[in-house]
């Protein structure tokens, strides 16, 4: 979720606790989020071009560059485990049908450093691998830096045991980078360049920093795992998630909120809706901002987005509330981030 987007909803939670009590009952809904890349429509294949691989010929394996030769096995391992977690995470999405992923041998053979950044692919070269593979979207992996890192700290402790003063506690970070590009082959686009960047680290504790190293995942494994979850966290990205968030409605103030706030106990919010919209064309100027507020709940609940923000202006303008305020910016944060990442038939039509 978005900065911007999280700070509306926690100012929004926290003003809601404060009058919860008495007048509002909280209620958990599930609210759609967006991805951060707007797909092209009908998007079912995506390829994942890893354009990083350094193929090892065995004759190369010698002392003399071991600890390289060591270092780009590791790199191929990251690779590998980077797609494989971006490939498991679009596959959680149900509209993503196939995801192929291409090997092409790294274009700077006389180069043995990571910390390169390859120019973007040709279009003649993207619409090859996108025919060949059928695809709709073609992402490649163009950099990819890893780092590890060793530390260790005397661990604290109040007790009595004279082992425990000497114990050490050991930590491996690994940080990683990785740069991506998306393309949409037919409108020849580059819809993304993006750098991934995430730190993982894991902690052991031992009676001296030997056991406590040996306690700890070994540097092949530990950027095996660092790697695959990396992939996973940047293919969420681009799929849409469903997401668990606290709303408020009022329940009391009038018989009718007490009866319609029955209903909702009941998960009747249709049947509750008819009595609050009902209420929202009262006179009495806060009964009716409580229920159009209730209805801008109803409306959220079944995705009209415009329609919640409409109930809850309609809300505000009748009694200017500041938890409705904050309401009403988490609605306009969710619409203008439902249209700038979502693709809609209409927007289709007019390209």
């Amino acid at each position: 979720m978005r900065f911007r987007y999280c700070l509306y909803l926690f100012a929004f939670c926290w003003i809601v606790s404060l009058s919860s009590c008495k007048t509002t009952s909280v209620v958990p809904i599930r609210v759609y989020d967006p991805p951060e890349v707007k797909f092209p429509d009908s998007t079912y294949h995506i390829t994942l071009v890893n354009r990083l691989y350094f193929p090892i010929a065995k004759e190369s394996y010698n002392k003399r560059i071991k600890n390289r030769i060591d270092s780009l096995v590791i790199n191929n391992i990251a690779q590998n485990k980077l797609f494989e977690g971006i490939k498991d995470a679009l596959y959680s999405f149900e509209l993503i049908d196939t995801v192929t992923i291409v090997q092409k041998s790294r274009e700077l053979k006389d180069s043995l450093n990571f910390d390169i950044e390859l120019k973007p692919m040709s279009w003649d070269t993207i619409g090859a691998i996108s025919d060949r593979n059928s695809s709709n979207v073609v992402i490649s992996l163009d950099g990819l830096i890893i780092k590890s890192l060793y530390s260790s700290e005397p661990a604290i402790s109040l007790g009595t045991d004279i082992n425990l003063l000497f114990s050490r506690i050991c930590k491996l970070k690994i940080y990683l980078s990785a740069l991506f590009r998306m393309y949409d082959p037919e409108k020849k686009h580059l819809m993304e360049k993006y750098c991934y960047s995430d730190t993982i680290f894991w902690e052991s504790t031992g009676i001296t920093t030997l056991t406590a190293l040996r306690n700890l995942p070994s540097k092949k494994d530990a950027i095996s795992e660092a790697a695959y979850w990396s992939g996973f966290y940047y293919g969420e990205r681009l799929i849409p998630q469903w997401q668990e968030v606290d709303r408020f409605y009022f329940i009391s103030g009038h018989p009718y909120l007490r009866e319609a706030a029955i209903l909702a106990n009941e998960e009747k919010w249709l049947d509750a809706a008819k009595i609050w919209k009902a209420l929202a064309y009262r006179p009495d100027n806060k009964i009716a901002s409580r229920a159009a507020l209730n209805m801008a709940l109803v409306s959220e609940m079944h995705d009209n987005l415009d329609a919640a923000l409409n109930w809850a202006k309609k809300s505000y303008s009748l009694d200017k509330k500041e938890s409705v305020e904050q309401y009403i910016k988490v609605l306009q944060e969710r619409i203008r981030l439902y249209k700038k990442h979502v693709w809609t038939k209409e927007e289709v039509k007019n390209d």
